[in-house]
């Protein structure tokens, strides 16, 4: 129960009142899947290393002429042997791929593999949900539902019953989709590595505070 607080005015006491968190959790499988890449391209020659590097990208856009590839962060940089002394230099970019379906990255990073070789390396492979809008709504549709469940026990507890809400509070968390479980299964095979993505959720959680009457 709410204790009284300053201002609460004649009409309307705090000890008439109750003060709820409800939680609401809305799930749904991932829609998209994206690859963060990264490709390098070496050589004894700034101009060699860029050439290698361009060598790859052009072999990685080939490999997925249904996807779009975005590159990003070009580096350059010199190489060194283990004695510490100038070896050539490294030219790296990064690339990212999104795809409709989250069952083909697996298949996405072998062909990739295939396409640029020793070049590429993965640095993530992240199952989204594209549109977190309906999920949204309906996480804080169930956060309420709970608010106010809790607040008829409390209710209950002193024979009362709920009134109208009063106030309504979002509290701050996680509004991104997050795996909810393993976010994926692997395991080597020829046709690459199969992936099981896990559902996203969103957890919304509501403070509501409740008139009491009876």
């Amino acid at each position: 129960m709410h204790t009284p607080t300053p201002g609460a005015g004649p009409d309307r006491p705090t000890e008439d009142r109750v003060v709820v968190t409800g939680t609401g959790r809305a799930g749904a499988p991932p829609d998209s899947v994206v690859l963060d890449l990264h490709l390098e391209g070496h050589g004894s020659t700034v101009a060699q290393a860029l050439q290698a590097l361009t060598a790859a990208s052009r072999a990685c856009t080939d490999a997925l002429p249904e996807h779009r590839v975005r590159t990003h962060a070009l580096t350059l940089s010199p190489r060194y042997d283990h004695h510490g002394a100038p070896h050539g230099h490294t030219a790296g970019q990064s690339l990212r791929v999104v795809a409709p379906d989250p069952a083909r990255a697996g298949e996405l990073v072998a062909t990739l593999a295939e396409a640029v070789g020793d070049a590429l390396t993965v640095q993530s492979l992240r199952p989204e949900v594209s549109d977190t809008v309906g999920l949204e709504v309906r996480a804080r549709e169930l956060a309420l539902l709970d608010a106010r469940r809790r607040a008829e026990e409390y209710a209950a507890l002193v024979d009362r019953a709920v009134g109208r809400a009063v106030t309504v509070e979002e509290l701050p968390g996680p509004g991104a989709p997050v795996p909810h479980g393993a976010v994926a299964r692997m395991s080597a095979e020829a046709a690459g590595p199969p992936v099981d993505a896990a559902d996203h959720e969103i957890t919304v959680q509501v403070r509501v505070t409740w008139d009491l009457t009876g």
